[in-house]
Formats: C-alpha cells, sequence, structure tokens
C-alpha cells in the first residue's frame, strides 16, 4: 500500500456484509476503485475497523476529505442508525460516510461503467460452491433522470463441481432467465468463477453469446466507493430503494408580495440523511403551510402547522427557526422554534414539533406547542 502525494477527494467502499469488511478505495488520481488490503484479525466490533480504515484512508490526504461508503446485510433503521453511530465513534464526522443495501452497491457499480455496457440487462453472477446468486439490473433509460432497477436476487442451484451435470445446470438457468433473444442482455459481471472452458463449456458459449463479460470481484466494494464519490448533482441517474426520501418539503412564502413555495428539503437521498433548517418571518396568523411533493408526480401533500400561544406582534417581527428532518422514508418530523425579534421582541422560548405521516390524502395537522 503506498502513500500517494494527490490532493483531493479520497473515496472509500467498505463491504460490511459479513463478520470483516473488505474495502476498496479511490483517490482522484486513480481511474478506478482498487483494495485496500488490511488485516482486522485484532479489531473487535465495528468501531474498531472503522477505525482502522479511517486510520489508512488517511495516508492518502486530508481527514476532511474522505468519503466513504458501507455496504451492509441489514437496512432496518436500527442497524443504519447503529452503523452510523459506531462510524461516528471511530471519528468519522457526520456526511463523511453514507450506508446501504447489497443491491444498490451493485447497481451504483453498474451504472458507473461506460453506458454501453447497461443499454438492456446487466446481470451479476456470484458462483458458490453449489449455487449461483443471480443479481439483474436495468436501466430505464426513457426517464429523467435515468431510473436504474435492480431485482431481488436468485439463488441457482447447479451443484458443485465433483457431482457433475454444473455446467449442464448453469446453462438451463441462463437460457431461462436470458431468455431466446440474445440482445436483452447486454453485459454480464462474473464474481467467484473463471468460467474455464473444461468446467463450463456449453454454459459458457451461452453467457458470451453476443454480450460482453467479465470477471471481477469486490464488486460490492466498488461500487460503494463509486458512489462515495460520485457528487449527487452530477449524477445522471436515480437510484429508488427503501431509503430513498421520495419527497419534496416546501414552505408556503411570500416574496416581493407573490407567493410562492420554497424548498428546504430535496427528494433523492437517504431519509436519514435528510436535514435542513431556514429561518422565516412570520407576516400573518400564527400557522405555517407545508407541501410535500412526490419525485414521482401526482398531487402533493399539503399541511398546515399552527403555532398556538404565539405572543401577538406586529407583522414580520415573529422570526422563527424551522428545522425539518425525517425519522422514516415517510415520516417527517417538523421543529419550529420562536426566535422573537431582537431586544424589540424577545423569545417566547416556545417550541412547536409535529409530524407528518405522508400519504397520498390531504389532510392538515396541527402542532401544540411547550415551554423551553
Amino acid at each position: 500500500m503506498e502513500k500517494t502525494s494527490g490532493s483531493g477527494r479520497i473515496c472509500a467502499g467498505i463491504d460490511y456484509r459479513e463478520g470483516r469488511p473488505r474495502v476498496c478505495y479511490q483517490t482522484e488520481q486513480m481511474k478506478e476503485p482498487q483494495e485496500l488490503p488490511l488485516n482486522f484479525e485484532k479489531q473487535t466490533g465495528h468501531a474498531a475497523c472503522l477505525r482502522k480504515i479511517l486510520s489508512a484512508l488517511k495516508r492518502y490526504g486530508k481527514k476532511e476529505d474522505i468519503r466513504a461508503a458501507v455496504v451492509l446485510p441489514d437496512m432496518s433503521e436500527e442497524s443504519i442508525r447503529q452503523t452510523l453511530k459506531e462510524a461516528y465513534e471511530a471519528g468519522f464526522q457526520e456526511g463523511q460516510l453514507q450506508v446501504m443495501g447489497e443491491l444498490e452497491s451493485l447497481v451504483h457499480f453498474v451504472m458507473h461503467q461506460t453506458n454501453d455496457i447497461w443499454q438492456q440487462q446487466v446481470w451479476i453472477l456470484e458462483f458458490g460452491t453449489d449455487e449461483v446468486k443471480a443479481t439483474g439490473i436495468q436501466a430505464n433509460k426513457r426517464s429523467i433522470p435515468i431510473v436504474a432497477e435492480a431485482r431481488e436476487p436468485e439463488y441457482w442451484y447447479v451443484g458443485n463441481l465433483l457431482e457433475g451435470n454444473r455446467d449442464e445446470r448453469l446453462l438451463q438457468q441462463v437460457r431461462e432467465r436470458f431468455g431466446k433473444n440474445s440482445n436483452r442482455v447486454s453485459a454480464v459481471f462474473l464474481t467467484g468463477t473463471d468460467l474455464n472452458t473444461r468446467d463450463y463449456k456449453k454454459s459458457r458459449e451461452e453467457i458470451c453469446s453476443r454480450r460482453r463479460v467479465f470477471l471481477g470481484d469486490l464488486l460490492h466494494a466498488r461500487g460503494a466507493c463509486m458512489l462515495a464519490g460520485d457528487r449527487t448533482e452530477h449524477r445522471q441517474y436515480l437510484y429508488l430503494s427503501e431509503q430513498t426520501l421520495l419527497y419534496n418539503v416546501q414552505i408556503r412564502s411570500s416574496r416581493d408580495g407573490k407567493e410562492e413555495l420554497c424548498t428546504i428539503v430535496r427528494a433523492g437521498l437517504n431519509w436519514y440523511e435528510a436535514g435542513e433548517s431556514c429561518e422565516v418571518l412570520l407576516c400573518s396568523e400564527p400557522l405555517l403551510e407545508f407541501s410535500f411533493q412526490s419525485m414521482l408526480g401526482g398531487e402533493p401533500i399539503r399541511a398546515g402547522m399552527h403555532l398556538p400561544d404565539l405572543p401577538e406582534r406586529p407583522r414580520g417581527t415573529s422570526r422563527l427557526l424551522v428545522e425539518v428532518y425525517f425519522s422514516a422514508p415517510a415520516q417527517c418530523e417538523i421543529e419550529v422554534t420562536d426566535l422573537g425579534f431582537g431586544e424589540l421582541y424577545p423569545s417566547s422560548d416556545l417550541c412547536w414539533k409535529e409530524t407528518f405521516i405522508l400519504e397520498e390524502q390531504e389532510e392538515v395537522s396541527h402542532g401544540t406547542g411547550y415551554g423551553l
């Protein structure tokens, strides 16, 4: 592991689906992610392993330039929050690390290839002792942005090489999934095998027929690394996972006498990363109006938040801090704090909290105030 002398962002993909992580990294001087060889025999627990990874990455540049993504086997809310907690204990700062499931990591790996690779379906075949884990990925190029979709993995029983008939079983599975039209699948990535002609004569011929085939390893870590280095505003595709925030959160405001919707939180990122705040001046009754617009289209969900007991003040002299975050993919939490207006109108120390469940219906919710 040689230290590079370049500067700029350092990215890492951490495949933590098993007991010990496997890591890829990439600097701005590197064309592709490479494996970061680390020994974790003396480390116990996720925090200790993440600490060692962070320490190794700091050899390539400044800590503040590091961005990492972790692939988890379990994407439950509890698992996500626990992983982020352990990452912060290890020394990662907020915003430096994100988490994803294994399907998402494969999608990012595929979509960072040249577009001729993903013109049609792409399959990832991960070879085990007697099974092949098969994952299909396809990009909808008609949508803007392009939407990438991944099938739930299939497990093809093909038996082990000693049993015999492994080649024939694999051939049957490939023909059933890829279809008679070979143009339906534009590329296949293989891991855990060399697909040699001795053991896979018939299936090799079928898999390689009129499509590009690649041997690879660490695809999950590589995909995570590619995402970590990807600036969201430059990404030309969208992957909708269970963690994707689907709603833009907007607040109704007035500028130059015209009403408009001001966006506080934008859709497209992971829901647990969504958190923004803004300050507003109240110009009418103690009521804030929010709009939740799905990125998938349809009518927006509109909701109001009353601010009971807010002191009466002249128009435009109630300054409010509005904080928005999500506690679940479709559960928005909004906190509003009365900041007052300087020495003329001191803060009342009132704070209001409201939870908005984003379902496909119009509903007005009312908050309640309490003294800090």
